[in-house]
């Protein structure tokens, strides 16, 4: 990812567009405002603005509409790109708006014992957990996936090969080589998993060749396996690197 190159200048003009549309709402002058939208008052938030590179950015946004007796209505998150214009004027060039999914009620310590296994029990189950792509160039396709997914490049190598993650799932974008076999698109995905030697088991029992050990220096997949097509997949007990999920059910990280 480029270096950031924003000023606080830049950073106050491009939460003034999150102003000027919560004004325009205000302003009622579209065809929405004649529904039940009429006499909404709209709250827009600037969570976090993240510099790609001169001129280019990424914001995280949150708005809320609520009513003219002021009760909430709704809770949206957004993200946009926005760029800056040679009159060093900043536009937003692309915006997703989506209504987050509502929260569950936390459960208990217990509850979530007996939920879900705990990651050092064998019988807990693969969590696919890693995509890799061979790429021409890994370096602009990470860009695309930072800046219009919001994923998080933490790891380079020498190659110029780049990971990502969504704090879930890694994505490996491998570099493509010129006098090398391997074609550019889909390669291979991971799984992350509590017991190695159980899971070789289970593949060899089903007809598959007994998984590779992987010796390299990279913290990522220890062993390489495929199924009977001869998809390939990738065995991790420390799993796949980069951000850790949040707590909770959602996964094992």
């Amino acid at each position: 990812m480029h270096e950031t190159d924003g000023t606080r200048e830049d950073t106050g003009q491009i939460r003034a567009l999150w102003a000027e549309m919560a004004r325009g709402w205000a302003a009622g002058d579209a065809a929405l405002f004649d529904g039940p939208y009429a006499g909404t008052v709209l709250d827009a938030r600037v969570v976090a603005v993240r510099f790609l590179g001169p001129g280019l950015a990424t914001v995280e946004a949150e708005s809320t509409v609520s009513a003219p007796d002021g009760k909430p209505l709704t809770t949206t998150h957004a993200l946009a790109v926005v760029e800056r214009t040679p009159e060093r004027r900043w536009l937003i060039r692309a915006f997703h708006n989506m209504i987050p999914a509502p929260r569950t009620a936390r459960r208990t310590r217990e509850e979530e014992s007996d939920a879900q296994p705990a990651p050092d029990d064998a019988t807990a189950r693969p969590t696919l957990r890693h995509l890799a792509i061979v790429a021409r160039d890994p370096e602009q396709l990470a860009w695309f996936y930072s800046s219009v997914f919001a994923m998080e490049l933490f790891h380079r190598d020498p190659d110029g090969s780049c990971f990502l993650s969504d704090g879930h799932l890694s994505l490996a974008l491998i570099k493509h080589r010129l006098d090398g076999d391997t074609p550019v698109g889909m390669n291979h995905f991971g799984f992350h998993i509590t017991d190695t030697a159980a899971v070789s088991e289970a593949l060899t029992a089903a007809g598959t060749p007994k998984p590779a050990e992987r010796f390299t220096d990279r913290p990522f997949a220890e062993y390489r396996a495929m199924d009977p097509e001869g998809n390939w997949s990738d065995l991790s007990e420390h799993g796949f690197g980069g951000p850790r999920p949040p707590a909770g059910p959602a996964g094992r990280g």
